[in-house]
């Protein structure tokens, strides 16, 4: 899935959260299957995802598959706190295909309860999914390779629940908004996320700039969500 900067899309959590995950296994299902409709300016297309639990040699994680007519996209999520461990991107434009892979070998960053340490923009959505909806309202974002003195910084911000339609039924969600702080905050448009206020906190919708300044927008709308028992 193709997640631009600035693009309404896309996890360290408190210390006690991290722990009550940890002691508790997965944060979301063992299976689960997400179609989404995409639209950028007046182009549309569609996005197919499917998350599984993986146990190998006695780890786990979750293993993440994207698709969509520009890019695939890989992940192995940490099982309690979902920061992708491992980022596989390939991207298909007019003149070259392109990979891109990034592997976490240390993670030195400080827990701190305001602040989403991610891996990417890529993983962004699915690393959200673990934020503590509903008992926390605003945390800073941080990537993980960038300078805690950088000029710039993501703010998310929880502001208010919302009911949106998936097929024939509605889903109630928490509405968050993504900006960039400080003078680049200016250049750049907000984006916005829908969150099902309900277990597991999956993306329902993301709306934003599609790149940078003058870009046009990017809607992406969940088409449907369903989950399955491990496959054996």
């Amino acid at each position: 899935m193709k997640y631009r900067l600035g693009i309404a899309i896309f996890a360290l959590l408190p210390v006690a959260l991290c722990a009550a995950q940890s002691a508790t296994g997965p944060t979301i299902p063992a299976e689960e299957d997400f179609v989404y409709a995409r639209t950028i300016g007046a182009t549309r297309d569609g996005i197919e995802t499917r998350s599984r639990l993986v146990t190998d040699k006695g780890e786990s994680w979750f293993e993440l598959t994207s698709h969509s007519a520009e890019q695939d996209l890989v992940l192995r999520l940490d099982p309690a706190t979902l920061l992708a461990n491992y980022t596989e991107v390939t991207s298909r434009g007019k003149g070259a295909t392109l990979r891109r892979e990034t592997t976490i070998l240390d993670n030195r960053t400080p827990p701190a309860p305001d602040k989403i340490v991610v891996a990417g923009m890529d993983s962004l959505p699915y690393t959200l999914r673990a934020f503590p909806w509903g008992s926390l309202q605003k945390a800073t974002i941080v990537f993980l390779g960038t300078s805690a003195a950088g000029n710039f910084r993501f703010d998310l911000s929880v502001t208010g629940k919302e009911t949106l339609a998936v097929g024939d039924k509605g889903v109630e969600c928490w509405k968050a908004q993504l900006s960039l702080s400080g003078i680049l905050g200016a250049f750049f448009g907000k984006s916005y996320l829908w969150y099902s206020t309900d277990y597991p906190h999956y993306l329902v919708r993301s709306e934003g700039p599609s790149a940078g300044p003058g870009s046009p927008t990017s809607i992406l709308t969940l088409v449907s969500y369903s989950t399955r028992a491990a496959s054996q």
